[in-house]
This record gives structure tokens, sequence and C-alpha cells, in this order.
């Protein structure tokens, strides 16, 4: 059992070391799913406005938000997919019996 304990902090302590300062997928799903929320509420203001200069100020903010979303979603994609192959290389050397971190001494 402790071996699987060990396994599952050299697999985190390996993702953080390969994300470096950059949010985990699901840190930066939850910013898109906060987002997509907020183009939701714009996109229903902009269908019940009958002012077109409100329309269209809707509008850009929608067009605005599309395109962080685009951007967060990349960066989940990203994120994934390092976190991904970091526990494939954890998985990996565990299943060769190599430790990836040295034991301290």
């Amino acid at each position: 059992m402790e071996d699987h304990i060990d396994g599952l902090r050299d697999e985190e302590e390996l993702v953080d070391d390969a994300l470096g300062e950059n949010l985990r997928a699901r840190e930066w799903r939850l910013l898109r799913a906060s987002l997509e929320q907020r183009l939701q509420h714009y996109r229903a203001l902009e269908l019940t406005e009958e002012n077109q200069r409100r329309k269209d100020e809707y509008r850009a903010k929608i067009n605005e938000l599309k395109k962080q979303v685009h951007a967060l979603r990349q960066e989940e994609v990203i994120s994934g997919f390092v976190e991904a192959s970091a526990r494939a290389a954890v998985q990996r050397a565990h299943l060769d019996g190599m430790g990836l971190y040295e034991e301290e001494e």
C-alpha cells in the first residue's frame, strides 16, 4: 500500500514539475466554465435587447468572451496533455521497477 502512495506522490510531483507555474487542466476548465456562463448571459442579453447600440456592445463582448474561452480551452488541452504524459512516465518507470526520484538520505 505504501508503494502505491509513493507512486501517487511521484506522479503528482512529476506533474507539478512538468507544469511549472502553469495551471492544471481542471483549473483551466473551471475558469473556462465561468467565462462560458458569462458568454451565455451576454448572448441572452443580446437576444432580448431592442436598442441596436446596446446589441452591438453585447455582440462585441460576446466576441471577446469567445476568444477568451477558446484560449482557455487550448490551455486546458495543453495542461491535460502534459499531465497525462507525466503520469504515463511515472507508470512506465514503476512498471520497469525504477523510481523517478532518488531516495534522499
